[in-house]
């Protein structure tokens, strides 16, 4: 299985060791899934874990962690993504890879929940997928959703 993993996931696995997101993290580490990264994402994900790492551990395991993941060249421009186009940046990485899933806190690509055949999930929604477990607030969620309009 493949995955592209947002930024964001890494920062939030800094905040709780026994968050979905180190799970993930994990998973990768392991080699039970395969994280797809472009070389502007690798970029970001340093400069920005650099920024944040308090702890040692963290810094050892997000180390193991850009060490396990695959670099690709992505070529192809993808504008998915409006309201932030910076977040585009994970969809063409996803498309390019053929990935089965963007793993993402971010609102804006949490709202398109697919792009082509990559699904766009949420660290706790792809663990539940990931493990097979049923989310039983999925349809309170939905209803939610429509009445927010969102």
């Amino acid at each position: 299985m493949k995955v592209v993993i947002d930024t964001n996931i890494l920062i939030d696995a800094m905040a709780d060791d026994f968050s979905y997101t180190w799970k993930i993290i994990d998973l990768v580490l392991t080699g039970e899934i395969e994280a797809i990264v472009s070389e502007k994402i690798l970029k970001e994900n340093k400069l920005i874990i650099a920024r944040n790492i308090v702890r040692a551990r963290d810094n050892e395991r997000l180390e193991k962690f850009f060490n396990a993941v695959k670099v690709i060249l992505v070529d192809k421009k993808v504008l998915a993504v409006l309201d932030d186009t910076e977040d585009n940046k994970f969809v063409e990485c996803a498309f390019e890879a053929e990935a089965d899933y963007i793993i993402s806190s971010d609102k804006h690509l949490l709202f398109l929940e697919k792009y082509e055949s990559v699904k766009i999930l949420s660290p706790k929604d792809f663990w539940l997928v990931y493990t097979g477990q049923k989310d039983d607030d999925k349809e309170w969620k939905k209803i939610f959703k429509n009445i927010l309009g969102i």
